[in-house]
């Protein structure tokens, strides 16, 4: 197994960790949590400011695409919920379709 590289972007240092570790790691500098980086992206040097800044805008910038599609995601998978409850409520009405419709409801609700 490889280690993965956790940072803390406020102190610029670099913990390591092994890549099934899915506890908190604080920072051994400020105690704050530090980002999970992986085992690909490398980290940059302690002295280097300007890379720094580019790697948290970049990761910034993944974590809202990834928040943008997990809402789509979500729309979507809502809509096709609502539809399918449309195309039972408009055939008529028998004990099974009523169960199925009250349970599409209830995953409506929990999405």
């Amino acid at each position: 197994m490889g280690n993965s590289a956790w940072i803390c972007f406020d102190c610029r240092e670099a913990v390591r960790r092994d890549t099934q570790y899915r506890g908190d790691v604080p920072c051994p500098k400020c105690g704050t949590h530090c980002y999970c980086l992986g085992y690909k992206i490398p980290v940059p040097p302690k002295r280097d400011v300007k890379t720094w800044d580019e790697l948290r805008a970049q990761l910034r910038e993944e974590l809202h695409i990834k928040q943008a599609q997990a809402l789509e995601q979500s729309v979507r998978r809502r809509h096709q919920i609502e539809q399918e409850i449309a195309k039972l409520e408009a055939l008529p009405n028998n004990a099974g379709r009523q169960a199925a419709i009250r349970e599409l409801h209830k995953r409506l609700e929990s999405t």
